[in-house]
């Protein structure tokens, strides 16, 4: 599918920040599931940091978790935001010195 090569092909871009595609592109939802992994890849903590952070607009009517993957690229530090979104399950207690 063109959607899968299209996402994979963007995978380490570091320029692009949007993309339009419209309702009649005809994205299925292979198609939607490569963009999603591509910007956020959740099968580890480190492809999740090295997930595409800039891209910010797709087009019009993305699925939600597209959306919300799209709505942390525009925060500072998405990375860091993607990662405690994604991976429940990390200890963060050490990374605070309780008092």
């Amino acid at each position: 599918e063109g959607a899968v090569a299209l996402a994979e092909g963007l995978m380490g871009n570091e320029s692009l920040t949007s993309l339009h595609l419209s309702e009649e592109s005809g994205i299925t939802d292979v198609g939607w599931a490569a963009f999603s992994k591509l910007l956020c890849d959740p099968s580890s903590i480190n492809s999740t940091y090295h997930s595409n952070h800039i891209i910010k607009k797709i087009g019009e009517n993305t699925p939600l978790d597209i959306r919300q993957h799209l709505k942390l690229n525009a925060n500072p530090h998405p990375a860091i935001h993607k990662i405690l979104k994604s991976h429940t399950d990390l200890d963060m207690e050490p990374f605070f010195q309780w008092k």
